[in-house]
């Protein structure tokens, strides 16, 4: 759909592949991948504003269509929250906890993942962590964008509070009960760059850059 920004990102990966290859030093192979993934980011934030200017609603063309990610041990919530963006022709996955979410986003990359923090089996900041570490090694220059959702009132919080879930790797919060506009503004304002590029998270022995793209 995009042929220029795949060329780009194809050739981004040779050449950090090359550079992986040809040095043996942990630390310098971190650095590389560190650089790889924030020249990602740019040809992807580069292919968001080739969206915008040209009128694409959410980055998608023809059949395609967003999709999320619920985590939530409310059927309640789920429910609802479900019920709003299906109506808004989302695709809509859900979880009743930490870990079945984390194993629906190794397996794909939503255009917001909603995840509760108060849950059982798994909590919503754990679930986050186990998620980036995964990231990290399996996955880097691609995250998946992740929504908290809390009892708290986010607009109280304080700085600790605040840092506490940046340092879980949670991109934003919102308060329960949900705000079903605020909720789909969040999609617009994080959703990825990579949901057109449909990231297959497949580890390979001969990728040593942790993931695979194929572009559509």
């Amino acid at each position: 759909m995009f042929p220029q920004f795949a060329a780009k990102l194809d050739n981004l990966k040779a050449v950090a592949q090359e550079m992986m290859d040809n040095e043996d030093d942990p630390l310098q192979q971190d650095v590389i991948a560190q650089q790889f993934a924030e020249a990602s980011l740019t040809i992807l934030r580069q292919l968001r504003y080739h969206c915008m200017e040209s009128g694409l609603d959410g980055w998608r063309q023809g059949k395609l269509r967003r999709k999320v990610l619920i985590v939530d041990d409310s059927v309640v919530t789920r429910k609802m929250v479900a019920r709003a963006f299906e109506r808004a022709n989302f695709i809509v996955d859900t979880a009743e906890n930490g870990v079945e979410g984390v194993n629906k986003m190794k397996e794909s990359i939503y255009d917001i993942a909603f995840m509760d923090i108060d849950m059982p089996v798994m909590n919503g900041f754990d679930a986050t962590q186990a998620l980036r570490m995964w990231e990290d090694a399996v996955r880097p220059g691609a995250r998946q964008p992740i929504c908290a959702l809390t009892a708290a009132h986010v607009d109280d919080f304080d700085r600790s509070e605040l840092m506490r879930f940046k340092e879980a790797g949670i991109d934003v919060m919102e308060s329960k009960p949900c705000n079903i506009p605020r909720l789909f503004k969040v999609v617009d304002d994080v959703s990825p760059m990579f949901s057109d590029l449909s990231i297959n998270a497949i580890r390979s022995d001969n990728d040593n850059m942790g993931f695979h793209r194929e572009v559509h």
